[in-house]
């Protein structure tokens, strides 16, 4: 019989080890093999070390009543509506500097960082969208995708695209010249870039409060760098080997480094987490973290929802399309099949992005 590729994923494993963060946790409590769902291992059994296995900083929103939502870990208040009209970016960010909600005139499009501080990895297509249900959002009808430029690769069920103020500091898709942003995918679970000019036009949802996400390094002499804002210690440089995902999570459970043998691979919200939007040739704050290859591709110890067959990456380098075009930034999210041969499959999604299947790790504890 053929495994689905979707699964229901439940929020919490009662098995699930504490963890000290401050970055949301992606609210992932179910495990996956390479193909399929499994009971949540532990030990030296296989695949331990995914997502669920672990716990960080549990989502605590707060709807305050005047359609706004407080995000209590982040300190950040959100807009609960979700805005229907799709706008290009300038008017999006006229929109929220615009607003007046909850008493406050002080809104504003959020940074990707915040904007993924948001993004609940129980989502798949068809299933759930990638976001708490404490905020409003649907799924877009023919009427509001008339004439957009997104749905001739994507099904309704896919447009999701959603903002943020984040611009890209590289060559969006090999056009020197074409200033492009950030945004999250909320019905697809993926971070892209999209023009700023144009007939670009995506949702939005205004924020306000303190920029959130910038972070704090600290460096050691001991191969470990320790991100003082999320509480998180990070590998300073990979080891230059490219893994299938099962092998990657083995990894950094048996990494033993600054003396220290408590390593996991780190989920996805955790490794944007270290993303240095302002450079791309990589997106790292290379004073403090390396990388071997400048290219490289890095996994998670996410599964993604709308094939449990993939799991999510983070590109440090170009995010790639078969055709060795940067389509959709350093910096971006995207998935991978967890094992296999890439010359079998090709390419992914309308974009043909790259297919790798070997990606680098970056361990944390």
């Amino acid at each position: 019989m053929t495994k689905p590729f979707s699964a229901e994923i439940s929020a919490h494993d009662p098995k699930a080890k504490r963890v000290d963060s401050r970055v949301p946790d992606t609210r992932q409590g179910s495990c996956f093999e390479n193909y399929g769902v499994i009971p949540c291992p532990d030990g030296a059994a296989p695949f331990t070390g995914q997502d669920a296995n672990y716990e960080g900083a549990q989502t605590a929103y707060r709807a305050n009543g005047d359609g706004t939502v407080s995000d209590l870990i982040t300190g950040l208040t959100w807009q609960k509506a979700h805005n229907e009209t799709r706008l290009d970016f300038f008017a999006a960010q006229t929109a929220c500097r615009q607003l007046t909600l909850g008493d406050q005139q002080d809104w504003r499009l959020p940074t990707i960082k915040e904007l993924f501080s948001l993004a609940d990895f129980r989502g798949s297509q068809g299933r759930r969208a990638f976001i708490d249900d404490v905020f409003d959002f649907r799924q877009p009808g023919m009427d509001v995708l008339q004439g957009d430029r997104f749905s001739a690769t994507h099904s309704p069920g896919m447009m999701g695209q959603t903002w943020s103020a984040t611009l890209y500091t590289g060559v969006h898709y090999g056009r020197p010249g074409v200033e492009a942003a950030f945004f999250f995918n909320f019905l697809d679970g993926h971070i892209k870039q999209a023009p700023t000019k144009g007939n670009s036009r995506l949702f939005y949802r205004c924020v306000r409060g303190p920029v959130w996400g910038e972070n704090r390094f600290s460096g050691s002499d001991h191969g470990t760098i320790k991100d003082q804002a999320s509480g998180l210690v990070w590998q300073k440089i990979d080891d230059g080997k490219p893994r299938e995902w099962s092998a990657a999570l083995a990894y950094c459970q048996t990494l033993d480094l600054d003396g220290k043998r408590d390593w996991r691979l780190p989920n996805v919200k955790e490794l944007q987490s270290i993303v240095d939007y302002s450079q791309h040739a990589p997106a790292l704050d290379e004073r403090f973290l390396r990388m071997t290859d400048p290219k490289g591709w890095f996994w998670s110890s996410t599964t993604h929802g709308d094939n449990i067959r993939h799991a999510a990456y983070v590109c440090f380098g170009p995010c790639t399309s078969v055709d060795g075009l940067d389509v959709h930034g350093a910096g971006a999210q995207r998935s991978d099949p967890k094992t296999g041969d890439p010359t079998s499959i090709g390419s992914l999604g309308g974009q043909r992005d790259e297919v790798r299947i070997r990606n680098y790790v970056r361990c944390v504890r």
